[in-house]
């Protein structure tokens, strides 16, 4: 029986455990398995995998002459969509969209509950046993909020904030029909028109060349005045000196930022001292559940590598994502 050789790259978002691994060997005997974390593979190692499950250096990828198959534990594939890294030109390229979903949403209602409710200015004031109380602008119940991009992430957070009373403008690439817990769909071509109406812009669609600054000055200027920004998507997508410009003028409320350009967000940043911003470090896709939900996409391609090739979360390189 010919061996299909199958190289594991250990990371945070994917480290199978015994469990999984006996599952992986007793269902697909073919395979052979090496596992070693991402920043330790072997170039002979790479040269020989037909599948791999990781994050290989993209500069790596053209010694990988026998690939066929790449697998990521990222939603986002930037590093990996240019078909010139590949040997084969019909590589297979899929990713972990529906991981983490759920989870960025939650930290993104966190974010939005915490700067309605003045709960990172009564965290700061703590660190001086002040007391202060100050009323909410709004409600949150009362506001609007735009989702600029409705897969994944978008989605479960368009549930989370409709569960809030939220209203839901929601703006995606193609037009498809409205969910239940959106009001408003639009494509992109109608982003200018409703950016003024948002209390909350949420920027969580993917990062391909059409969106990159899609959040550009020009569109941060827009927004209605006292509103705010927040980035879970890709640093680059968002123009963030027009945010802190746009801040620093009262133009804007505050901003929430998971995603910087670049990582880490250098220390002379003004992001960090700005009143009613909250950064976290591209975490909030963090979950104990991220490794078993990345084995899970990995073990039921599989199935479909083995067999009609319909692969789940299958990457266009065209569209880039």
């Amino acid at each position: 029986m010919k061996q299909i050789q199958t190289l594991l790259l250990r990371c945070s978002h994917f480290n199978p455990d015994q469990k999984e691994l006996d599952r992986l060997t007793k269902t697909f005997p073919k395979l052979a398995i090496t596992m070693v974390d991402e920043s330790s593979y072997t170039t002979e190692q790479l040269e020989s995998a037909e599948i791999v499950v990781g994050f290989p250096r993209p500069q790596d990828l053209p010694h990988a002459k026998n690939l066929k198959w790449l697998q990521t534990p990222s939603a986002g594939v930037g590093p990996y969509v240019d078909k010139d890294l590949y040997q084969s030109k019909d590589i297979m390229l899929t990713n972990a969209v529906g991981t983490f979903g759920r989870q960025i949403a939650d930290h993104t209602i966190g974010i939005i509950i915490g700067l309605n409710h003045n709960l990172f200015t009564y965290h700061d004031q703590m660190k001086d046993k002040h007391w202060e109380r100050y009323f909410p602008t709004s409600d949150i119940w009362e506001s609007t909020i735009l989702i600029i991009g409705l897969g994944d992430i978008g989605s479960n957070l368009a549930k989370r904030a409709k569960a809030h009373e939220m209203h839901v403008i929601a703006i995606k690439r193609t037009m498809t029909d409205k969910p239940a817990y959106v009001d408003e769909l639009y494509t992109t071509d109608s982003l200018d028109q409703v950016l003024p109406r948002a209390d909350y812009v949420v920027v969580c669609t993917a990062s391909t060349p059409e969106t990159e600054g899609i959040m550009h000055a020009k569109r941060i200027s827009m927004m209605k005045k006292g509103s705010y920004i927040i980035n879970v998507a890709r640093g680059s997508l968002v123009d963030q000196e027009a945010v802190i410009a746009a801040i620093e003028s009262g133009h804007l409320a505050g901003a929430g930022f998971d995603a910087t350009e670049p990582e880490p967000l250098p220390r002379e940043s003004k992001l960090w001292s700005l009143p009613n911003v909250f950064i976290s470090p591209h975490a909030s896709g963090m979950s104990p559940s991220d490794p078993h939900q990345v084995f899970e996409i990995f073990y039921d391609n599989m199935k479909h590598y083995l067999g009609d090739r319909r692969m789940r979360n299958l990457v266009d390189f065209d569209l880039k994502y």
